[in-house]
């Protein structure tokens, strides 16, 4: 069965998710692929996509202990909370992969869901912004064909697709915050796509080429549709870097 849409829209909401995803016995090997969305023909294929799962949900996990602990509850209820769901840790680290899977317990699935309402939930992500991040993407992916390409710059654009792809295809997983990790791996790899030019005259060449527009308008939307979501100051609003091709100054903190 696919993964669930979370019903609260933060890690505890996604944790849950992701537990109830599975059924009783089901197998972990079998499963997974189904839930990731991907394909497996093999054994081989379906055991690292199980794997795959398996440290996704050990990563939302840690998130949401890490979000417990800064939730503005007394010390008392957290660690009632927290002892009460320290079995879901079986479910977590199955010792096989081929076994049985461990469904969480209902009174589990009703602690996840009164966590949930003590951590502060993310916006939905709407479908117009999806359909915007592909439609940007698939911008991405016509100046990758064009072919009159440097390997480098091609090499960025396949990433920032990878990477854009990877977080919308699994926002029931990574969430808000995934999408905003994700801008910030793009923006990275293109600042260091723009430092590798060799002179002034590349880099001026390079921001007036049509895939340096496509990576720009491609990383303000992301940014824009992460700092919606999450609630914060878009990270490139009044940037001054050459990235942007902006010379003036950045507005004093």
């Amino acid at each position: 069965m696919p993964l669930k849409d979370p019903e609260y829209q933060n890690s505890a909401g996604r944790l849950l998710a992701l537990l109830t995803s599975l059924k009783k016995n089901q197998n972990l090997i079998d499963e997974a692929p189904k839930i990731l969305g991907e394909k497996a023909d093999g054994a081989q294929e379906k055991q690292q996509l199980a794997l795959s799962l398996l440290m996704e949900m050990h990563r939302v996990y840690l998130e949401f202990r890490q979000d417990m602990f800064d939730a503005e509850i007394n010390d008392q209820q957290r660690e009632v909370l927290l002892s009460g769901l320290s079995s879901v840790q079986q479910s977590l680290y199955p010792v096989q992969l081929n076994a049985g899977w461990r469904e969480i317990t209902e009174a589990e699935v009703s602690l996840l869901k009164v966590c949930a309402t003590f951590i502060v939930q993310d916006a939905p992500i709407t479908k117009d912004d999806l359909e915007a991040i592909r439609t940007s993407i698939a911008e991405l992916r016509s100046q990758v064909e064009s072919g009159s390409l440097s390997p480098t710059l091609r090499k960025a654009l396949l990433e920032l697709i990878r990477l854009s792809e990877d977080a919308i295809s699994r926002f029931n997983i990574y969430g808000a915050r995934g999408l905003k990790k994700a801008f910030k791996s793009m923006l990275a790899d293109a600042a260091e796509l723009y430092g590798m030019t060799d002179s002034q005259k590349d880099a001026t060449e390079l921001k007036k080429s049509g895939a340096w527009g496509a990576i720009i308008r491609h990383l303000k939307l992301v940014d824009s549709i992460a700092s919606k979501l999450l609630k914060y100051r878009p990270l490139l609003q009044g940037a001054s870097t050459l990235l942007l091709g902006d010379s003036q100054e950045p507005p004093n903190a």
